[in-house]
């Protein structure tokens, strides 16, 4: 655990993304998505998968991944549109040496429970194809990666983060499996983490507050980022309520609020710089660090 004190230490907040990073510039190299396929044993349905490499990326290296979670009524092609620029923001970071060079995944989460499908809504019949996608993850997307694709395996190389339903997601699925994910980030993360409710339900919460943390110190995440717009009308305080939860939990963790956010791509972005150029070690290899 003071490895993970320590390292927090270092991570310096930038409250708005720049907004220049989110657009191609000229001299940097870009990663080329790949629109991939797998077939979910979990559903037993074939899924999509989005997966970007390095523009100079060769097969006999290995790269650390970061998986990527969209929001609730979205997919995985979802953070790469306008407004949210995932990958823009990412190699514009790497060319400027801020992040690491990193394989992005961007899977789609809804693995709807025995792959029985609903009309998407805000009930917990629909969130209950979201807390199904760690099995899925687990199982299914993570083996067909590492198979497929020039991954570093180990925690310390598997990064998870998400925005809204997919921060949700992020927290749920690195605190479940803090041997699998050394680095957690949940941009306003949507509610039901821990017991309480959404602007359409009471949810019962997948952790019981006392139980929302990582039970072996040893495993505790090296960087843990939540975020959330002071002005976000869909999740409302839930991120603080989780920062808060933590801290009473003795977890270490980063929390800020992101001035002026809705539940937007403002808020995203920011909490999306902020994790990228904070995980697999890079803070450890910046000079004036």
């Amino acid at each position: 655990m003071e490895i993970a004190k320590n390292y927090l230490k270092k991570i310096n907040i930038v409250k708005q993304c720049p907004t220049n990073l989110l657009f191609r510039q000229a001299g940097v190299s870009y990663g080329k998505i790949i629109r991939d396929k797998y077939h979910s044993k979990t559903i037993n349905d074939i899924k999509p998968l989005s997966i970007i490499l390095p523009d100079d990326y060769k097969e006999n290296k290995t790269y650390p991944i970061l998986y990527l979670l969209h929001p609730l009524f979205s997919n995985e092609e979802t953070l790469l549109e306008d407004g949210y620029n995932a990958d823009n923001i990412l190699f514009n970071l790497i060319h400027q040496k801020k992040a690491e060079k990193m394989i992005l995944a961007l899977p789609n989460q809804y693995t709807p429970v025995n792959g029985k499908y609903f009309t998407p809504a805000f009930d917990q019949k629909h969130y209950d194809g979201y807390d199904n996608f760690i099995k899925d993850l687990v199982n299914d997307v993570m083996p067909f990666i590492e198979k497929n694709y020039p991954v570093a395996k180990g925690r310390n190389n598997t990064a998870i983060s998400g925005f809204s339903m997919g921060g949700r997601n992020a927290l749920y699925i690195g605190y479940s499996r803090p041997d699998l994910f050394g680095y957690v980030g949940a941009f306003s993360p949507a509610a039901g983490v821990i017991p309480g409710r959404d602007i359409y339900n009471e949810l019962k919460g997948l952790f019981k507050e006392s139980e929302f943390r990582v039970k072996d110190d040893k495993l505790t995440p090296k960087v843990s980022l939540i975020s959330g717009g002071t002005d976000d009308f869909i999740v409302g305080d839930t991120p603080e309520k989780y920062h808060k939860t933590l801290e009473a939990n003795k977890q270490p963790h980063v929390w800020y609020h992101v001035p002026g956010a809705d539940h937007d791509c403002d808020a995203f972005t920011s909490g999306y710089y902020n994790f990228v150029t904070s995980i697999f070690d890079i803070l450890n290899k910046k000079k004036d660090n």
